[in-house]
């Protein structure tokens, strides 16, 4: 990894830069570091190198910068305030703004509080009584907005295989946290699912059910306030956007269920499914379901690898939940099972 200039972190991090601040708290994720400045956010990306980005110049941190803010104004307009240069001086003095060397670029955000966070609401139980109905209609609409996506069948089939070997390779690799059957069978049963199920997903895309969405609905990317919206979305990868709409509220869907149960991500569920007229079949939507599940223990597993994780006890945790929550929704996949919207019917 290359390594970023130490002095843009000092930069960001002094209060003097912000000059309405008494202190700035820093929070580092896997791929930035985020400044909190009173009502305002900043993020710097992290020079990382990967199968799916290259952030190791200026330029490419730059435009990054500029296509997270594109894209994420789609559903959070009133949060990304724009891209901001760090620049150098003649005098060696780091500022905001251009007129000198280009040092970096940061994305600048209106902060958000935590307590406006669907995680949070989650957590706590303060989901008001419209609160996932607001929801639902905020992730329908984005998916309406969007142009339909066709991708080859066969190909887009291939590419989900390829995820499930991917996870299957990352959570074998882990056999004194997940036993190595459990990871096998449930492999397996998506295997089969894909294979027998193929003219579903085929069918979906020739629907144009196939959109460029957000990419990673979580739900602590998702607000709730006087306006509801997400945040973070996956810029850096066209490729990882692309989705069925039912994979991506199934994504947010299971989420909820993680931190409030299963009743809360089915109330999600038929809310979105209500208003976008959308009802793919429940064990297809569990398929979408398992796999992302996978994907979340897979990532959570391989944080294990990364000496700024090791050891901890947390991440296994979270990858065995993850997995439980794969298994859980691989033996739903069956053609027979009861539509979500069983309460909800669509209109006639």
């Amino acid at each position: 990894m290359a390594v970023t200039n130490l002095a843009t972190l000092r930069f960001l991090r002094d209060p003097e830069t912000h000059r309405i601040v008494s202190a700035v708290e820093v929070i580092e994720t896997h791929m930035s570091w985020v400044f909190l400045a009173g009502q305002v956010a900043f993020k710097l990306k992290k020079p990382l190198h990967n199968a799916y980005l290259d952030f190791r110049t200026v330029q490419a941190r730059c435009r990054a910068c500029h296509d997270e803010l594109r894209l994420n104004r789609r559903l959070a307009p009133d949060i990304y305030l724009g891209v901001e240069t760090i620049s150098r001086d003649a005098k060696g003095r780091l500022r905001f703004g251009t007129g000198g060397e280009r040092v970096d670029c940061v994305v600048r955000m209106r902060r958000l509080p935590e307590r406006v966070m669907l995680s949070n609401k989650l957590v706590k139980q303060t989901i008001g009584p419209r609160d996932l109905e607001e929801v639902a209609a905020c992730i329908a609409q984005f998916h309406r907005s969007l142009p339909a996506l066709r991708p080859a069948p066969a190909s887009w089939r291939k590419v989900i295989g390829e995820a499930i070997d991917s996870n299957a390779a990352a959570l074998l690799a882990y056999p004194q946290c997940l036993p190595p059957a459990e990871v096998n069978s449930l492999c397996q049963q998506q295997r089969a699912f894909l294979m027998s199920h193929a003219a579903w997903i085929d069918t979906r895309i020739h629907q144009g059910c196939m959109v460029e969405g957000h990419g990673d609905l979580r739900a602590e990317h998702v607000f709730v306030s006087d306006t509801v919206g997400a945040i973070d979305c996956l810029e850096f990868s066209a490729a990882l956007r692309q989705l069925d709409r039912a994979d991506e509220i199934g994504f947010l869907a299971l989420d909820c269920e993680r931190l409030a149960g299963e009743a809360v991500g089915n109330a999600l569920l038929q809310h979105y499914q209500t208003i976008a007229h959308d009802y793919p079949p429940p064990a297809l939507l569990n398929f979408y379901q398992s796999l992302r599940a996978a994907v979340r223990a897979r990532l959570a597993i391989l944080r294990l690898s990364e000496p700024s994780y090791r050891p901890s006890q947390a991440w296994v945790d979270r990858a065995q939940l993850w997995l439980h929550l794969a298994a859980k929704h691989a033996s739903a996949m069956r053609p027979d099972q009861p539509c979500i919207r069983s309460t909800i019917d669509p209109p006639s």
